[in-house]
């Protein structure tokens, strides 16, 4: 039978606070969204703080894309696309969630100190 001394439990608890304070810090959340990044083909992106509720109204060439920040987050509303893959895309709560009105050439990306992706491909 083996017997473990005191030196070999200080090791067993050093490594272990070692384990779980790597893991904290490597899966802990970055810090929240800070902006919406409103894209249309042809126009200068356009920046909106997520900390003020708000409808955006954007004219497109199909016609009028609704965009609602609110409690950090933003949604496609409405937009003219008669599948809805803008307004199915949801909430955009964490930097890098996109949203696309095609109608409109439109996109909405929610930005923040750190991006989820290295990179986007279509």
């Amino acid at each position: 039978m083996i017997r473990l001394r005191w030196g070999d439990g200080v090791v067993v608890a050093l490594a272990t606070a070692l384990v779980t304070t790597s893991f904290a810090l490597s899966y802990a959340p970055a810090a929240g969204p800070t902006h919406l990044v409103v894209t249309q083909a042809g126009t200068e992106p356009r920046h909106y703080p997520l900390n003020e509720s708000r409808t955006i109204r954007v004219q497109g060439v199909a016609g009028i894309t609704e965009i609602e920040i609110q409690s950090g987050r933003a949604r496609c509303l409405r937009s003219p696309g008669s599948r809805g893959i803008c307004e199915a895309a949801g909430w955009l709560e964490r930097p890098g969630d996109m949203a696309v009105s095609l109608p409109n050439r439109l996109t909405l990306q929610v930005q923040g100190p750190q991006r989820r992706f290295d990179s986007m491909h279509y």
